[in-house]
């Protein structure tokens, strides 16, 4: 399939979760289930896959796309924190837009819009820009603790001890001591791997709601475009500066454009943030990438 094909392909697999949740056939509270299976499963076999059949010697390379996705947090995270103050939000409320804004989906959907579109050479730069997101999210979670109180312990566990982040600390060992995996681990993980895509994309047309869009519209709509048009545009100019090229650049762009991330609810439950306009504003920016990603990969 061409780029243009496979993000039909994900609308079209979204858009069967929506459906099935509308018709009974499935419920919100299945997409639960589903995520689990993809956190603890689906998405740590895919990156353990590809970091160990990946090139890691462009050690520089990888890492300038993990500072890319870190600098481009704060930035969008200090737009957002301007335009709260400016609207006179609550505490709780412009925090949950900072993080809304700063934090985002490039794991949960970066992960399979790249496969679709870049294949597994992609896939091990967006592995890398989904680093600067962990970073992130362990960053606001330490500057969280600064302003309400809280763990620092319960943050930097959460992080550490993320599937993903174990995934890819295996990988990347694997490969460095090129550990033999015989055939039929590698046909397991496959296989585990290969539910990654489809079963995301159903739990994400599960958890779409749209009701609590309307009351938080123009916060939403403000966080949304941070997220799909202002975040790339920044990817774009520090990507040429800093001289990536090629499938690196194109990955680099494409998940700078990927919506609020889930973990930003995870924050908003923890520091008791404005849990609804933080869910509108995933919501909202989640719907609308379907549009925003297809016209981005069209564009790079």
């Amino acid at each position: 399939m061409n780029s243009y094909e496979t993000i039909i392909a994900i609308v079209v697999l979204i858009l069967i979760g929506y459906i099935c949740r509308r018709i009974g056939l499935l419920k919100p509270d299945d997409a639960k289930i589903l995520n689990k299976i993809v956190v603890y499963l689906a998405i740590p076999s895919l990156i353990f896959l590809a970091m160990y059949n990946a090139d890691l010697s462009d050690t520089v390379t990888l890492g300038t796309i993990t500072l890319i996705c870190i600098t481009i947090g704060i930035l969008c995270g200090g737009i957002a924190y301007l335009f709260a103050s400016l609207r006179n939000y609550s505490k709780e409320t412009r925090w949950g837009l900072v993080t809304a804004s700063a934090m985002l989906n490039s794991g949960f959907l970066g992960y399979p819009v790249v496969l679709g579109v870049f294949g597994s050479i992609g896939l091990v730069s967006a592995v890398f820009y989904d680093l600067g997101s962990v970073i992130l999210f362990i960053f606001f979670g330490f500057l969280l603790i600064l302003v309400y109180g809280g763990n620092y312990q319960g943050i930097f566990k959460e992080s550490v001890f993320f599937p993903s982040i174990i995934a890819i600390s295996l990988g990347v060992l694997a490969n460095i001591f090129q550990l033999p995996l015989g055939s039929l681990v590698p046909d397991i993980l496959d296989y585990l791997s290969g539910a990654a895509i489809p079963l995301i994309m159903l739990s994400l047309g599960l958890s779409l709601e749209f009701k609590e869009v309307k009351e938080y519209f123009a916060a939403a709509s403000f966080v949304s475009v941070i997220r799909l048009v202002i975040s790339p545009l920044i990817a774009i100019v520090f990507a040429s500066l800093l001289g990536l090229s090629g499938v690196n650049f194109q990955v680099t762009v494409v998940q700078a454009g990927m919506p609020s991330g889930m973990l930003t609810m995870v924050l908003a439950i923890i520091y008791n943030l404005d849990i609804k306009i933080t869910a509108a504003c995933v919501f909202l920016s989640t719907a609308l990438s379907m549009v925003s990603l297809t016209a981005l990969i069209l564009f790079i």
